[in-house]
Parts: structure tokens; C-alpha cells; sequence
């Protein structure tokens, strides 16, 4: 097959602590890129790389007679709320076959408060909930402190910091206020107290395959940090050095057979819910008695194939024990497998 990948590209040159870099830290480097090229063309695909911008759209349709999929790795271009909804957009509209969900649940995926609407909707546990549109809106009375304030509309961590867990209503307002001014609507949860996992899952309908679990360890993170996932978890505790990079996860999680099943029961259930195809990644979070409960889905999941490097995705996939190439064949064979008639015609 040709294919075509479609993706985001990390400006060079920022210093992870730089705070500039977060507007630019959903977008893969370019060994990333190139890293999942080569996987693809050792099953011996032809591959075409495609930058996404604003011309995106007539770059796709010049070269659609050479495109029989599309490898979906784009966040999508302008920081709008349904972004992510732009690359299956334009390939449905040019008719090109294309990796992930479709446009409606690549936008639901990035819609944090809308997901979690769909799932409460189908009995999928996930924590209790408000979106703040304002400072001064009236937090409702099933939300009890503490809470965890957050973008609406954002993936990778942006936007959750260490003061992003609330004890108050001063600290709600100032919370929202921020995320409001710096981001978008604020989504404002429960905090669920418990351990963090989060599960990589490959295949569509009832074809759909949990990875081993990977798990958060709070543990190794910096004295005085708290236990959520932010973005300096994410980007800079490792990255920079400040921590062993590969302290900070368990794969497998270890974890009672029922509990693990919980775990993957409910992220099945959250993956095919929301509509995500071929490939995702749910994270999971324990309330104060052990329950799981639904955070948020990834799509695209970081595919970052160096070893030195947290890809949680990735990492699964080794405990799995498929390295990179295979993994990446895995995504393209759900796909194909999905979209068969397509390529039957």
C-alpha cells in the first residue's frame, strides 16, 4: 500500500522548561516521525510524509491518487476545540481512507466534558463533574472539595499543574480563572485519590485488544509533588533529569486479577463508547474505595519509538512483547482490516 502520514511537527530549538513549548509539546519530533515510517515500510509500504498547515487540504488532494490510507498522527492545526476533527474531516471529504475515528469522535475524544456526558450516558464510570465557563459560576452541590481543575479541550497534560488540585473556593476560582484566560472552559472533577493507570488498546468492535497495563508511580516523583499526572510529569521531571525517566511507570501494573479486569473491562467500554477506532489509549483512575473510573481517552496516543524515551503506548506494546515495527503493523492491520471494502473496490 501507499501511505500517507499525516502529522504534527514539535518546533526545535525550546528547552523543556521553557513554559512557550507547552502550545507546541502535541506536535512529534521529527525522529518520531521518521521512527514510525521505517516501521511502516518494513512491511513494505510506500510512505509519504505530510506536514499538516493550512494548505493541508489541497496538499492531500493533489496527491490522493498516490494515498491509499492515511495514517492519522495529527492534533490538527489553530488550537480549536474540535482540532482533532480536521484530518478525518478533510480525508472523508476527499474520500482517502484514514487511520482513528471519524470526525465526530476524534472531536468528542478531544471534548473532555462532552466524553464524559457520553459515557455517565452508558453506565461508564467516570468522576462527577462540572464545565466552568466562567469564575463566577456556582459550583454544584454533588461537587465536593477536593477537586482538580483542567482545560476542557486539551490533551498531553497541558494545563494540569501542581496547583491544579483544589481544597477550597478561593483555590476553585483562582483555578478557573486561569485555566479560562490561559486555555479554554474549565472542566472541574472530583479528585479520585487512588492509583493511575492507563491502558493502550488496539482493534475495533470485537476484534479490540487490551496491552498490559502501565501504572503511574507517584512515588518517584519530586518531594512535595502530587499525584496526577500533569504536564511536568509528562514533559519535564524525566525529560530533564530531574527523575529516572522510567521510574515514574510499572508495566505490567501489578495488580489483582480482578482489579485488572475492572481495568480493562472499563477501558473497552470507554474505546468503543466514545467511538474511537483502531488504536487509543484510556486513562484510569481509582476513587477512595478502589473503584476504577474513566479520566480521558488519548488519540492519537504518543508513538515515540526510543527506549530512552516515556511512551506509555509504546511501553505497553514491549510488555506485550512487540517491538515498534510490529506495533505500528498491528494499527495498520486494524485499520485495513475496518475499512476492507474500501479497498476491495
Amino acid at each position: 500500500m501507499k501511505i500517507g502520514i499525516v502529522y504534527n511537527a514539535r518546533p526545535t530549538g525550546y528547552d523543556r522548561n521553557d513554559p512557550a513549548l507547552e502550545k507546541h509539546i502535541e506536535g512529534d519530533e521529527w525522529k518520531t516521525i521518521e521512527a514510525i515510517g521505517r516501521a511502516i515500510m518494513s512491511h513494505g509500504h510506500a510512505i509519504t510524509y505530510f506536514k499538516i498547515d493550512e494548505s493541508i487540504y489541497e496538499t492531500l488532494k493533489v496527491h490522493k491518487s498516490k494515498i491509499d490510507l492515511v495514517f492519522n498522527l495529527s492534533e490538527g492545526i489553530s488550537g480549536g476545540a474540535d482540532r482533532e476533527a480536521q484530518i478525518p474531516m478533510v480525508c472523508e471529504i476527499l474520500g482517502i481512507p484514514h487511520t482513528g475515528p471519524t470526525p465526530l469522535s476524534a472531536a468528542l475524544i478531544l471534548h473532555k466534558s462532552r466524553a464524559k456526558e457520553i459515557w455517565r450516558a452508558n453506565g461508564v464510570k467516570t468522576a462527577d463533574s462540572q464545565l466552568f465557563i466562567s469564575a463566577t459560576d456556582s459550583l454544584k452541590k454533588s461537587l465536593t472539595y477536593p477537586l482538580i481543575v483542567k482545560p476542557s479541550n486539551e490533551g498531553s497534560g497541558i494545563g494540569i499543574k501542581s496547583n491544579s488540585i483544589v481544597k477550597n473556593a478561593k483555590e476553585l476560582k483562582a483555578a478557573v480563572a486561569k485555566i479560562i484566560t490561559q486555555y479554554q472552559a474549565a472542566l472541574v472533577e472530583t479528585y479520585l485519590p487512588g492509583r493511575e493507570f492507563t491502558v493502550a488498546l488496539v482493534g475495533n468492535d470485537d476484534s479490540v485488544v487490551t496491552l498490559p497495563i502501565v501504572e503511574i508511580n507517584f512515588a518517584a516523583f519530586p518531594k512535595g509533588v502530587p499525584p496526577i499526572d500533569s504536564y511536568d510529569a509528562k514533559f519535564i521531571y524525566g525529560a530533564t533529569g530531574m527523575i529516572d525517566m522510567h521510574s515514574t511507570e510499572f508495566c505490567p501494573a501489578i495488580t489483582p486479577p480482578k482489579l485488572a479486569k475492572a481495568i480493562n473491562d472499563l477501558a473497552i467500554r470507554a474505546y468503543q463508547t466514545i467511538g474511537c477506532l483502531d488504536f487509543g489509549r484510556v486513562d484510569i483512575r481509582l476513587d477512595a474505595k478502589g473503584v476504577p473510573h474513566v479520566i480521558e481517552i488519548n488519540h492519537p496516543p504518543g508513538l515515540m519509538s526510543d527506549p530512552f524515551e516515556s511512551s506509555f503506548f509504546v511501553i505497553a506494546g514491549r510488555a506485550a512483547g512487540l517491538d515498534f515495527p510490529t506495533l505500528i503493523g498491528k494499527i495498520i492491520d486494524s485499520a485495513v482490516k475496518r475499512l476492507g471494502p474500501l479497498f476491495s473496490s
